[in-house]
C-alpha cells in the first residue's frame, strides 16, 4: 500500500510537470529536460543515502522521503497559480527527484532483507512491479482526467494531499503498527549485511558493483534496461500526442494498458513453473519486448495500433522484474542497499546525459525516430549484455550469494 500510494502520486507528478512544461515552453524538448532536471541527485547525495540508510530505518527514510515530496508537489501548486516559469519545473523536479534518491535505496534494501533465496527475492520484486503497475494505471488514467477537468494546477494541489495522506497512512503502519524505530536496530552502527559484518569500503562497493570481471556486466545489462526504460518515457507524452491535447486520452490509455498487462506479467512470473521458465529465458523476453516496443514507436500516430501494441510490451514486462532480481541477488554480497546507491550515483549523471542528448535530438529529428533509435540502442544492448554476462558466469545460472 505504501509503494501504491507513493508511486500512483509519483506516477501522477511526472505527468504533470510534462505536461506543464510542454504547455510553458511549446517544446517537446521540454519534456526530456524534466527528466534530466532529475538525473543529478543521485549522484550528489551518494554518500548521504549510504549513510542515511545505516543510520536509520528504512520505514523511516521512506516516510521522510514522501514528506519531502509532499513540500515540493504544494509549492509546485502555488507557484502553477501564478506565473510559473520552466526553471521552477526544472528545480522542482531536481528537489524531488532529491528526495526519491533516498525511497528508492531504502524501499529496495528493505525489500531485499525480507527475502533469503532468488525464488523468494523475485516473488518480493513481482508483487512489488505488481503494486507499480497498478499506480502507473491510477497515476496516468487519473492524470489525464485530472488536467482535461481541473487543470495542471488543481492537479497538482491534489498530488500534494494524495502524498500528506500517503506520510499519514506510512506512519500508521510503520511506526504504530510495525512499531518501527527512527533509528536502525538490527545491526550495530557502521555495519553492513543482515549478519551484522563490518561494513565494507565505499570503494570495494564501486568495484564490486561494476568490475567488468564481476558483476559488472549484469550491472551494465540493469543500467541500460533502465536507461532505456526512463528515456523513452520521457518521448512518451510527446509522441502520442504531437503536441495536441485532444490526443492526450491516448497517452493515458495506452501506459494503462501496459500498466493493466504488467499487473497480470508480475504476478505469473511471481514463482512456479511460470517463474522458472522465465528466469531462464529472461535474455530473450527482454530482447522480444524492445522490439515490439521499437513497432510501437513507428506505429504510434494509429491510436488503436498503438494501445495494443504498448499492451504487448506490458505482457512482456515480466522480464524486467526478473532480471532487477537476478541482479539484486547478486548484490548481496555488498549489500543491497549500499549496492543501489552506488547504482544510483552512475545511473543519475547517465540519466542526465541521456536525457540532455535527446532534447538535442528532439531540435532536430522527429520524435518517432529519436524513440526508436534509443529503444534500438539502449533496450536491446541490455537483452544482449546479459546474455554476455551469463555466458561468463561461472555457474551459467543465476546465483544466491549469501553476506
Amino acid at each position: 500500500m505504501s509503494t501504491f500510494q507513493s508511486q500512483s502520486t509519483s506516477s501522477l507528478l511526472l505527468l504533470l510537470l510534462s505536461v506543464l512544461a510542454l504547455q510553458v515552453t511549446g517544446s517537446a524538448a521540454s519534456a526530456p529536460l524534466v527528466v534530466a532536471a532529475g538525473a543529478l541527485p543521485a549522484l550528489l547525495l551518494v554518500r548521504w543515502v549510504r549513510t542515511v540508510n545505516r543510520v536509520l530505518d528504512r520505514r523511516w527514510v521512506m516516510i521522510l522521503s514522501d514528506a519531502g515530496a509532499f513540500t515540493v508537489a504544494l509549492v509546485l501548486h502555488l507557484l502553477s497559480r501564478g506565473d510559473i516559469q520552466a526553471w521552477h519545473i526544472y528545480v522542482g523536479m531536481a528537489l524531488f527527484s532529491s528526495f526519491g534518491a533516498f525511497y528508492l535505496p531504502a524501499m529496495r534494501g528493505w525489500v531485499a532483507d525480507q527475502s533469503g533465496s532468488l525464488a523468494q527475492l523475485t516473488w518480493l520484486n513481482a508483487m512489488l512491479a505488481v503494486a507499480t503497475q497498478a499506480s502507473v494505471v491510477v497515476g496516468w488514467a487519473l492524470g489525464g482526467v485530472l488536467v482535461s477537468t481541473v487543470g495542471v494546477s488543481g492537479s497538482l494541489g491534489l498530488c500534494a494531499l494524495a502524498y500528506a495522506l500517503g506520510s499519514v497512512l506510512q506512519i500508521v503502519v510503520f511506526a504504530v503498527l510495525n512499531g518501527a524505530r527512527l533509528r536502525r536496530t538490527d545491526r550495530p552502527r557502521g555495519t553492513d549485511g543482515r549478519d551484522g559484518a563490518p561494513a565494507r569500503a565505499p570503494e570495494g562497493v564501486w568495484r564490486r558493483v561494476f568490475s567488468p570481471r564481476r558483476l559488472g556486466l549484469f550491472t551494465g545489462s540493469l543500467l541500460a534496461m533502465e536507461l532505456s526504460h526512463v528515456l523513452a518515457f520521457s518521448m512518451f507524452v510527446p509522441l502520442l500526442t504531437g503536441n495536441s491535447s485532444d490526443r492526450s486520452w491516448v497517452a493515458g490509455t495506452a501506459n494503462a494498458g501496459f500498466a493493466l498487462a504488467a499487473i497480470g506479467s508480475g504476478v505469473l512470473v511471481s514463482g512456479g513453473s511460470v517463474g522458472d521458465w522465465v528466469r531462464r529465458r529472461v535474455p530473450g523476453i527482454l530482447l522480444a519486448g524492445f522490439a515490439i516496443q521499437a513497432v510501437f514507436g513507428l506505429a504510434a500516430h494509429t491510436a488503436v495500433l498503438a494501445i495494443g501494441l504498448y499492451t504487448m510490451v506490458g505482457i512482456l514486462s515480466g522480464g524486467d522484474a526478473v532480471l532487477q532480481s537476478e541482479v539484486q541477488d547478486r548484490w548481496r554480497s555488498v549489500g543491497s542497499s549500499q549496492a543501489f546507491a552506488v547504482f544510483g550515483a552512475v545511473y543519475g549523471p547517465a540519466q542526465l546525459v541521456g536525457s540532455l542528448v535527446i532534447a538535442f535530438l528532439l531540435l532536430h529529428l522527429p520524435v518517432t525516430t529519436v524513440y526508436v533509435g534509443t529503444i534500438l540502442t539502449l533496450g536491446l544492448g541490455s537483452g544482449l549484455l546479459l546474455i554476455a554476462a551469463r555466458a561468463r558466469s561461472t555457474s551459467g545460472t543465476p546465483e544466491v550469494v549469501t553476506p
